[in-house]
């Protein structure tokens, strides 16, 4: 009797089917689910830029993300400005960080070139139209049918990872931070965690601009802290003053961003 069972149990053994291996998560999915009113993530840039092959300039960017109802999006950035040793000298501009709230379309900036030309009641400049900041110069994510369109080009997938190239004109939104009909190739790598949330997303693209200098402009964006309880809020009114009302002052960003005026010809 005992050899009998212990045959049938061996016999049930053999034909119990093999445990089903979990499909893969959509990493689609899995951002639409994270993209939750009062809810955000942070995300670590760093955006690196040259001229002809040569290292310039290097943007170091902390920026927590929020996100509201109806799908709007919010941010909170602190960058800082490198330029490798042996280049021009940076102006005093360069030795703050560079605040920057995105609120509901509308820009607050503070620090950086602002730092000694604000009334002293003042400590940020809002500005209506919104300008392109270094972290922008990269694919927003958070733009709808933007992830979907990265992943559509991949041309290798690994259980955790994506790579491919996509033609810039194909990202939906503000890819590059501007709105461009011009074309150009976007190099483009994505790694995920084991619940398909994006964990890091590089970037890099290259294009001639109008003094026929090649610029590069490489990004290398990380996340986490997905999930977290976010809420971005403007900076209080009386600490805020029109952009208008320093007409002989650039636009926050316009400085370096001016660098985006040829984006891109993909030449």
């Amino acid at each position: 009797m005992k050899s009998y069972i212990a045959g049938l149990a061996a016999g049930l053994v053999a034909l119990a089917p093999l445990p089903a291996h979990a499909a893969a998560p959509d990493p689609v999915k899995a951002l639409q689910a994270e993209m939750a009113p009062g809810r955000g993530v942070t995300v670590s840039a760093v955006t690196r830029m040259t001229f002809d092959g040569r290292q310039a300039n290097t943007y170091r960017t902390d920026r927590v993300v929020g996100f509201r109802k109806g799908g709007g999006v919010d941010t909170d950035d602190s960058t800082t400005f490198h330029r490798p040793p042996g280049t021009e000298a940076l102006g005093t501009e360069f030795s703050f960080p560079t605040l920057l709230i995105r609120v509901k379309g509308t820009e607050y900036v503070s620090g950086g070139k602002l730092v000694g030309r604000l009334p002293l009641d003042k400590k940020w400049l809002r500005n209506r139209f919104s300008a392109p900041g270094p972290a922008d110069l990269t694919v927003d994510l958070f733009q709808p049918g933007a992830l979907k369109a990265l992943l559509a080009t991949a041309s290798s997938t690994g259980p955790r990872s994506a790579r491919g190239a996509i033609d810039i004109r194909k990202i939906p939104g503000r890819p590059l931070g501007v709105r461009t009909g011009t074309g150009g190739k976007l190099a483009w790598a994505l790694w995920f965690d084991a619940e398909g949330r994006v964990t890091r997303l590089a970037t890099g693209f290259s294009y001639r601009t109008n003094e026929h200098i090649r610029m590069g402009v490489r990004a290398d964006l990380r996340f986490t802290g997905w999930g977290a309880k976010v809420t971005v809020e403007a900076p209080p009114r009386d600490l805020v003053m029109e952009a208008a009302d320093l007409p002989e002052l650039e636009a926050p960003g316009e400085g370096p961003m001016k660098l985006t005026e040829a984006l891109p010809t993909g030449h």
